[in-house]
């Protein structure tokens, strides 16, 4: 039977300790009564998860795991002794995290991003940190600008290393417009891709990028705009430090985003800045275009 996984299973017998269910890959396992569905009777089906209980002994539950073998997880330390660390996973037994398996000292209480896998020595299920040799490098079904769910397994000094959808591998590099986050191991939140690199790791922002930045800055901006009565004092005069402290972009990006603003008639540029358009002037400014060809009889 399949260690560390679900299985599909038939209860063959009942018997005081509780139900053999006769699972689909073949073996028989006991169903604990304390773990079984009201009603069970023989005969019946259900899926249930198979894991190895304190004597080594395969055993049947119904509780759902946060994550299986072979799959990563972000999990809570409950406690640590010697030999290693013990995380919740969803079941009444914990997880077992060996010391060797650790990056760094934990307490309960930590969250750590880790890997599922069935010792090759002992045939129980344990965790990993050190998780690596696990990620996923094949890449070709992600975009750039795509919004991806982040967890922190690595922080350094100018950079933070995340676990990108439980299954790739992405770097966030600090500079000023991180530099009020904190980040620690066992964060989660969400992020986008900034680019794929040929080796399968990823570059990631905090902040949508491409098209979606754009928006999302205009956003911004009009509403900026609107809390400070429809005028604001950027212009091309102003400097790159002004509009990345207001805005949070670089000038380059601000004039294309107020550019695309004035092109959709919603702001006017001036001198002195920017402002809102009014409905007169958005009608005096199109006046003013050339009138459009009639292709009617064309």
């Amino acid at each position: 039977m399949h260690i560390g996984h679900f299985e599909y299973a038939r209860v063959e017998d009942i018997k005081p300790q509780g139900f053999y269910l006769e699972v689909e890959s073949g073996g028989r396992v006991l169903l604990p009564g304390s773990k079984a569905p009201a009603g069970l009777q023989k005969g019946d089906t259900l899926d249930v998860f198979i894991y190895l209980d304190n004597e080594g002994r395969p055993v049947a539950t119904t509780q759902k795991p946060y994550a299986t073998v072979g799959e990563f997880a972000v999990l809570e330390v409950k406690d640590v002794n010697d030999v290693g660390a013990f995380l919740d996973w969803g079941l009444d037994k914990d997880l077992f995290l060996p010391y060797k398996q650790q990056l760094g000292k934990l307490i309960p209480g930590d969250r750590c991003v880790v890997f599922i896998l069935e010792d090759e020595r002992t045939a129980r299920i344990v965790a990993t940190e050190k998780i690596k040799a696990f990620l996923d490098r094949d890449t070709r079904d992600l975009h750039i600008s795509q919004k991806v769910n982040l967890a922190v397994y690595d922080v350094a000094d100018d950079y933070v290393d995340f676990l990108v959808n439980n299954r790739y591998t992405g770097r966030l590099h600090l500079d000023a417009s991180t530099q009020d986050e904190t980040f620690e191991i066992g964060d989660t939140g969400e992020g986008y891709i900034q680019n794929i690199r040929e080796d399968g790791r990823l570059t990631l922002s905090l902040k949508p990028v491409g098209y979606h930045a754009t928006m999302d800055a205009a956003d911004d901006i009009m509403k900026k705009l609107e809390e400070a009565g429809g005028i604001l004092p950027f212009s091309d005069s102003s400097s790159p430090e002004e509009i990345q402290q207001e805005f949070g972009l670089s000038k380059k990006a601000f004039k294309k985003v107020i550019g695309g603003l004035f092109r959709q008639g919603r702001i006017f540029i001036g001198n002195d800045g920017i402002r809102i358009a009014k409905k007169t002037e958005e009608r005096r400014r199109f006046s003013h275009s050339k009138p459009r060809k009639n292709f009617r009889n064309h």
